[in-house]
């Protein structure tokens, strides 16, 4: 109700404001473009098919109980062990295309009156997989692998994917398992003197960072096409959501302009679990939905003030949004079958959420040495993230009945407790007879893999900024003269971040981020235009460029305890050189993180016509190991990727 009264107002506003429509004007244009990326780099660790465990026999660590007492006058007998586990080889894949799709999109521009003008985007996306195995998995849409049958005595089924808002990225999407069709743009401008208006579906872009989102914090962004992975250039803007909004501003006499809008929420949608950019280890379920029931309806808010001063071009913003990337936590598996503790029946109302955070299945998490690398790779405490799945409160009576405990910190003992529960060997326990105990509540019985399950909350937050820009006058044809400062710099009061350990509490801090640019079109030769050229350094005081809390740096990839990091730090250098005729440009894009990771984009354009485009580009990422960069978690993702485009 509240969006449909946001955008029905708007556009009274808009049409009521302007004089009566009269001799329209239409110009209709599109594009069709095939999109396609060809891997050079190692599987997608994130997914089962690239996970390195596959066909693995892992040593077990059920040893490490031997003697321990489990309960009054129930121990561990002192030879006591478990089998080792094989995790499956039959996830072993590895596609060569990781993207082949076509695109098509048509844009309508439209000229109602000398105030009022129009804009529509339609476009259409269809992923074609080259390779059979994708075809089970749901790129865009709410069906894919939704649940799926385990082994008997197991539960009666696992649930692996649980989009929210029914698989849709904004609210003027429809799609299926491999297309999607959405209107990214449908919006009305209306102009009048210092007053402009925009109503509708639209994109709000304020940021200009390279790489870096800093100002750019009004959308969140879709993730399912090309991830993190397009041209670095082109600054997220194929990836932002568009959203219901009314956006307007008026510039005051002294050239000062204030512009504000209030916008639907829509939050960041991730690549589709098992899709060759999946950034969720397939191995956990993540639910999306109860977290935007709770939200959908919220309008974020913001006012940027902008004008000059002296030779300084400045700008100040404030937003209130409900935060589109999210955090996580573990949360009840909601299967209904909890070693026999009851989720709702007979327990007060504030417990009909409790059970357990794992359930089994046979694509999950299948030894301790698993999960140990799984955890680290993800940026996740092993040790801490393994106490909270099962002592946490809505865990705790379930996980207890089932025989799970707290290990501290203790590496050892959280090694011995996950291969207890992968394990399929059952009776390990003994009384202080050495009589063994088959007892429902001290038996220890393992299940097998297990999927662990996960809540995404959406939080609400205030950002403010403050930008500046200042234009160096050097020599003329110097490289200081129209040199580009620029500086855009946020403080956030008590953000929310997702705890390494994926517990209930989440970590508070408040964060400050911050990029300082240099740029510039320098014409180091007579014979080619001139080269633009940007140089940026980002800080973050708390997380990483991807949002993730810092504390969870710098455990080793066998795993252990992260040590985390006080600070992130990185530069980025892109360079675009236009050839003579302008039928060429080369590009080169840079993103270097301080503490070792590297990303590298190297490009060549070629339009040899107006009608006609072919771009090709190389990702290349790379890590210097320590696990507290962000190309650790990426750089098995090296492609080379190419988009072929017809304009009409």
């Amino acid at each position: 109700m509240k969006k449909s009264i946001l955008i029905l107002a708007g556009f009274g506003v808009a049409v009521t404001g302007g004089p009566v429509l009269a001799e329209p004007s239409f110009s209709v244009t599109g594009m069709l473009r095939q999109e396609m990326a060809y891997s050079t780099g190692d599987p997608n660790q994130h997914t089962n098919w690239g996970n390195i465990y596959n066909g693995v026999q892992s040593d077990n660590y059920c040893s490490n109980l031997a003697g321990a007492p489990l309960a009054a006058g129930v121990f561990v007998p002192l030879d006591f062990s478990c089998s080792n586990v094989t995790r499956s080889a039959d996830f072993a894949e590895d596609p060569d295309w990781k993207q082949f799709a076509t695109r098509v999109e048509i844009d309508v521009q439209a000229r109602f009156t000398e105030n009022l003008s129009g804009y529509l985007k339609l476009r259409g996306y269809r992923e074609e997989h080259q390779e059979d195995f994708l075809e089970d998995f749901d790129a865009f849409g709410d069906n894919g692998i939704n649940e799926a049958a385990v082994p008997p005595g197991g539960f009666g089924l696992t649930r692996r994917n649980t989009p929210l808002d029914e698989g849709r990225g904004s609210a003027f999407e429809t799609n299926d398992d491999d297309y999607m069709l959405d209107l990214p743009a449908l919006y009305l401008d209306y102009n009048k003197g210092p007053l402009w208006l925009r109503v509708g579906n639209q994109q709000i872009a304020w940021g200009e960072a390279l790489f870096f989102r800093v100002f750019d914090a009004v959308q969140g962004l879709d993730l399912r096409r090309h991830s993190v992975f397009g041209v670095a250039a082109e600054e997220y803007s194929d990836s932002r959501i568009p959203s219901l909004a009314i956006r307007g501003s008026y510039r005051f006499d002294n050239d000062w302009e204030l512009e504000a809008y209030a916008q639907q929420f829509r939050p960041t949608i991730l690549p589709r679990p098992g899709t060759p950019y999946s950034l969720v280890a397939q191995a956990f379920t993540v639910y999306e939905e109860p977290g935007f029931e709770k939200d959908e309806d919220d309008i974020d808010f913001g006012l940027r003030y902008s004008g000059s001063a002296g030779n300084f071009d400045l700008s100040f913003m404030a937003i209130a949004r409900t935060t589109p990337d999210g955090t996580y936590r573990w949360t009840n598996n909601n299967l209904g079958n909890n070693f026999g503790v009851p989720e709702a029946a007979g327990a007060p109302a504030t417990a009909s959420e409790d059970g357990l955070a794992f359930a089994p299945d046979p694509t999950g998490t299948a030894s301790a040495d698993e999960w140990f690398w799984g955890a680290s790779y993800l940026r996740f405490d092993p040790v801490g993230a393994l106490n909270a799945s099962v002592s946490d409160a809505p865990f705790l009576e379930a996980a207890t009945f089932a025989g799970a405990f707290n290990v501290g910190t203790s590496e050892a003992l959280a090694r011995a407790e996950l291969d207890l529960f992968f394990t399929t060997d059952s009776d390990f326990a003994v009384d202080a007879n050495g009589n063994d105990i088959v007892s429902a509540a001290t038996t220890l019985t393992g299940f097998g893999p297990l999927r662990g399950y996960l809540a995404r909350d959406y939080d609400e937050e205030v950002i403010l900024g403050a930008s500046m820009k200042y234009v160096f006058m050097g020599e003329p044809d110097s490289f200081t003269d129209q040199l580009i400062l620029g500086v855009e710099a946020t403080y956030t009061p008590d953000r929310q971040f997702t705890s390494p350990t994926l517990s209930q509490a989440k970590i508070v801090e408040d964060e400050f981020t911050s990029v300082v640019s240099l740029e510039k079109y320098h014409k180091f030769s007579a014979a080619f235009p001139a080269t633009y050229i940007v140089g940026q350094w980002m800080h973050k005081s708390e997380s990483d460029m991807f949002g993730r809390h810092l504390s969870g740096n710098g455990s080793s990839f066998a795993g252990g305890i992260p040590t985390g990091d006080d600070q992130f730090n990185a530069i980025a250098l892109a360079v675009q050189q236009p050839f003579p005729n302008l039928i060429y440009r080369a590009d080169l894009s840079i993103l270097y993180d301080l503490e070792g990771g590297v990303f590298v984009q190297p490009g060549v354009k070629w339009r040899p016509r107006d009608n006609f485009q072919l771009d090709v580009y190389a990702n290349i990422m790379d890590s210097d190991g320590g696990n507290d960069d962000i190309m650790g978690t990426l750089e098995t993702q090296d492609e080379i990727f190419a988009r072929l485009s017809f304009y009409f």
